[in-house]
């Protein structure tokens, strides 16, 4: 009963859920790199900094992660958040037929996220994110060669305290503490150069009304982010090195003449210890751990400055051609006010072939036609898709009547009807 009262006085006295909805860090990887993740395409780590991340996984993932936001507070209740992440990106045996471009260098994504706090007994509080998301590669749609990638994320949001008595009998309180809202995300990635890509993403475009207080209103703050991440290669002993920069603005309130909250954040990560070390007779050769870092430093209106730290290590291995494993763990500590998260995650990905990408098989009888009719007039063109597109001039073909090839390369094909044509 003192665990429910406390939490209905807070929730009531401030007018204001500031706290709900603080960005955890959604995956072991992510909280690692510093949530430097803004043009990483990383499918289920990046789908939630950036929905234009998973335009091109060519990978089913699943991603299931569990962390401890806060340590456990001292009246022996306890808070947990739990996170299920899935990407499923189209390909040409699961696609729209009527459409082709809508799921053409596309992919899906659906997010769970849910935090709670509860005494052993019972929930007394939680907060769940699920979300959908669609993306896409515009490459050569809005300008050929133009490397940019969009999407859009739909959220859902329930926030709630638990059914107790008190609360259910209460009047005042409509019978219930809860509340259901919807929020939008929107998301780009560009393609600087062939180890840079650009990122950007608008957080709460549609912002959702969070407060479980009958007819109240609090909306979550919009976020803008924008940054890069470079793909370095190796240097020294690391291995695929890779660094991710950038900075997240928060929106505020029109009234409010303040500046608004800024975090900056760095991520950096390389690979080391290759499997064929370890595993001499097994096929898979790449590097199996991966050594993380990162540092965020949020600047804040109202008080001091949050610096934290962040760390951790990956582990990935993949079992015959197909199937990856990544068992993840991430450590934060805020230097400036102690608070320390942990972070465990397991991801399984099936890797596709690249031949289940090849759109152009659903056009096969399009391209038997066209070859016929190109062969009626003696030319056979090169395909535009084709790889080497060194001489797409049109190659004559012999006559089969012609037994002299030496002929044949001095003599121009030539029509006999039109020839007859011609002497008439």
């Amino acid at each position: 009963m003192k665990k429910l009262l406390t939490v209905i006085t807070i929730l009531m006295v401030s007018g204001s859920l500031y706290a709900a909805f603080e960005d955890l860090g959604y995956t072991a990887r992510s909280m690692s790199l510093g949530n430097a993740m803004f043009g990483e395409f990383d499918g289920v780590n990046s789908m939630h900094y950036n929905p234009a991340s998973i335009a091109l996984a060519k990978s089913f993932q699943i991603y299931s992660g569990w962390n401890t936001p806060y340590s456990q507070f001292d009246d022996g209740s306890s808070l947990n958040s739990i996170d299920v992440n899935v990407v499923l990106p189209f390909f040409n045996g699961f696609s729209l037929s009527f459409d082709p471009f809508i799921t053409k260098r596309a992919a899906l994504g659906f997010a769970f996220h849910r935090l709670s706090v509860s005494d052993g007994t019972m929930e007394i509080y939680h907060e769940g994110v699920y979300s959908f998301i669609y993306a896409k590669d515009l490459n050569d749609v809005i300008s050929r060669g133009a490397k940019i990638s969009i999407g859009v994320r739909l959220n859902i949001y329930d926030i709630a305290v638990g059914a107790h008595q008190d609360v259910v009998l209460n009047p005042a309180l409509g019978g219930m503490m809860s509340k259901v809202s919807f929020g939008l995300d929107v998301g780009l990635t560009y393609d600087f150069s062939e180890t840079i890509r650009l990122g950007l993403s608008f957080k709460n475009l549609i912002a959702p009304n969070i407060s479980i207080q009958p007819g109240g209103t609090d909306t979550l703050p919009t976020e803008f982010r924008l940054g890069a991440n470079w793909n370095i290669g190796n240097i020294l002993f690391m291995k695929n090195a890779m660094i991710g920069i950038g900075m997240v603005t928060y929106g505020k309130d029109a009234s409010d003449n303040r500046s608004a909250n800024t975090s900056y954040n760095i991520g950096f990560e390389f690979k080391q210890l290759s499997a064929h070390e370890i595993f001499e007779s097994k096929p898979f050769k790449g590097e199996i751990l991966s050594i993380r870092m990162g540092a965020i430093w949020e600047q804040q209106k109202v008080s001091e400055d949050v610096i934290t730290g962040t760390a951790g290590i990956g582990f990935m291995y993949i079992f015959g051609k197909s199937h990856q494993i990544n068992i993840d763990y991430a450590f934060e500590y805020g230097f400036n006010n102690g608070s320390m998260k942990h972070v465990a995650g397991l991801t399984y990905s099936y890797i596709l072939p690249n031949s289940a990408f090849v759109y152009e098989k659903g056009m096969e009888a399009d391209q038997e036609l066209d070859e016929l009719s190109k062969a009626s007039t003696n030319v056979v063109a090169q395909p535009d898709n084709a790889v080497n597109k060194a001489d797409t001039t049109p190659i004559v073909q012999p006559d089969a009547n012609k037994t002299n090839p030496a002929d044949d390369k001095k003599t121009p094909i030539v029509d006999k009807n039109k020839k007859k044509d011609k002497t008439k």
